[in-house]
């Protein structure tokens, strides 16, 4: 028997979720929603395993701008064989924005991956970076 959800107590809590996402900052591109974040604790822990480096990243990218100089630390991770790791590099770098310019060359040969998801990632941190260069780019070979 399908579950009837009643609009008069669905909206609150929508309203809330909403309401908790865009104060977080996501989706910020480096924007002034930024977190302190020990640089060098995190650009050290990108040595360690899967786990390691995605908590890493997820931290540096909550940084923001602020994580900046982590960028040539993090540009490696865009080859990694864990494919969550190279999705988060690329939103790390992202978030980071215009100071990660020296990502785009990698950022831009993700695009020729065939998982959607680090395709995407790709997409979006060269629009938080540089928007203008991704004129003229074409996707291909994307999957499900």
């Amino acid at each position: 028997m399908p579950r009837t959800i009643h609009l008069r107590t669905a909206v609150p809590g929508l309203i809330l979720m909403v309401s908790l996402v865009l104060s977080s900052g996501c989706g910020g591109g480096g924007g002034d929603a930024t977190k302190k974040v020990d640089v060098a604790a995190q650009v050290a822990a990108l040595k360690g395993n899967s786990d390691a480096k995605e908590a890493a990243l997820t931290e540096l990218a909550a940084g923001g701008k602020n994580s900046s100089p982590a960028v040539n630390d993090i540009i490696p991770l865009l080859k990694d064989e864990d494919a969550v790791v190279r999705r988060l590099a690329a939103y790390a770098l992202g978030q980071i924005g215009p100071a990660a310019k020296a990502a785009i060359p990698n950022l831009k040969a993700m695009l020729t991956e065939t998982d959607i998801n680090s395709v995407t990632a790709a997409v979006n941190a060269i629009n938080s970076i540089d928007p203008s260069a991704n004129d003229g780019v074409k996707i291909q070979n994307v999957t499900k």
